[in-house]
């Protein structure tokens, strides 16, 4: 959605399931992706906000709590069991919501 113009570019069309090419993206490194929530719940820290995520994710669920924890007083977890198209798992859906 950020780079709307340019989703063209972005996807492997070479790919079974179009997957998107994996760029220099901070949320496509595993060693930055924790600093990228950091920013991003920082940069929202006046809103609510409701992370929709995997519970296998990484970083953890309780990882991305801590870090809403800085600055939000509400944290609020619903869980749903879900079967992801492209997952041979059992992962849940979880929506973090902060207030």
């Amino acid at each position: 959605i950020v780079f709307y113009n340019d989703w063209a570019n972005l996807i492997d069309k070479s790919s079974k399931h179009k997957r998107i090419k994996n760029g220099k993206s901070e949320w496509c490194n595993k060693g930055e992706i924790h600093s990228a929530f950091e920013k991003l719940f920082a940069k929202f820290k006046n809103s609510i906000l409701v992370v929709s995520y995997r519970d296998d994710g990484t970083p953890t669920i309780a990882e991305l709590v801590k870090m809403l924890e800085k600055y939000k007083k509400s944290i609020e977890i619903k869980e749903l069991d879900y079967k992801y198209v492209l997952s041979n798992g059992n992962s849940k859906e979880v929506l973090i919501i902060a207030k």
